[in-house]
């Protein structure tokens, strides 16, 4: 094997190391979150794949956000700072967890939104 065809492969696997981080990284975020935030003690059950959005506007972060402040499972949510950008699509990225109930056999779940550097939680639905 020549020492060229490895570069793609070392590249490939450095890509997967971190990408593998940045799932663990928004799992401990969201993780967190729950426990902090809570009303009550929930089951989370599994979490979707990290990936990127430019679908969501300022205006949609925003009216995430206030509907936040009203959602039954939290209680008054802390959410990380947000800056509006004009109602400019920006890249975010989003993880789906799902969860259920104590008692409860039906399963939910929540959208929760980051930054790219994953530096917290901006809204979630």
């Amino acid at each position: 094997m020549k020492p060229t065809s490895r570069v793609p492969i070392i590249i490939c696997g450095l890509l997967l190391l971190a990408s593998c981080g940045r799932q663990q990284q928004a799992k401990s975020l969201v993780r967190d979150f729950v426990d902090a935030y809570a009303q009550q003690e929930i089951d989370i059950n599994s979490f979707s794949d990290i990936d990127s959005t430019r679908v969501i506007t300022d205006s949609l972060i925003l009216a995430m956000r206030d509907k936040a402040a009203a959602d039954p499972l939290f209680k008054s949510p802390v959410l990380s700072d947000f800056r509006a950008q004009g109602n400019r699509r920006q890249t975010l990225l989003y993880i789906r967890m799902r969860y259920q109930e104590p008692g409860d056999t039906l399963e939910q779940s929540r959208t929760f939104y980051f930054d790219r550097d994953l530096g917290g939680i901006i809204a979630f639905k």
